[in-house]
């Protein structure tokens, strides 16, 4: 096909780059394994690459609160099996002089490749100029190297 204008090569071009986005983003559907970047190991779904006995969370919370000025008074100190599961503790500090401060910290399970396995969340209460203790449990299967993510503090 021969171009006769410039005015209609720009038009063709932009059809041309729509039609290369259409297809690139098509290339993408499917399993959610064979997604674009994504590498899977063939035969071998999520789930098969955790440890036996251990799942991925089902209930995982997507909105967290989390605020840098609370956050910066909140540890992490220990991570460790339980009973049934894993728990988190730390401290919350409440550097004001006057008024109580309320915290929600929220920690997710997770393996050591990141993959969430449990979550849980806590409310503590902090007086003025006082530190508090706090833990999360969680009730799951861990996997050997289960790690505690401060996710999320509010």
């Amino acid at each position: 096909m021969r171009i006769r204008s410039r005015s209609r090569a720009v038009p063709l071009a932009v059809l041309a780059v729509a039609v290369l986005a259409v297809a690139g983003g098509l290339a993408g559907c499917g399993h959610p394994d064979h997604r674009a970047g994504a590498s899977p190991t063939p035969g071998i779904s999520p789930s098969a690459a955790l440890p036996p006995g251990v799942v991925n969370a089902t209930a995982v919370p997507t909105f967290v609160p989390n605020a840098a000025t609370l956050r910066e008074n909140v540890r992490l100190s220990s991570c460790g099996s339980t009973h049934g599961g894993w728990r988190a503790a730390g401290s919350a500090s409440n550097p004001g002089a006057k008024d109580s401060r309320n915290y929600t910290i929220t920690v997710f399970f997770t393996t050591s490749r990141g993959t969430v396995i449990g979550t849980g969340q806590t409310q503590v209460a902090v007086e003025p100029d006082a530190d508090q203790q706090w833990t999360v449990t969680g009730a799951f299967h861990p996997a050997p190297d289960t790690r505690c993510v401060l996710r999320g503090v509010g």
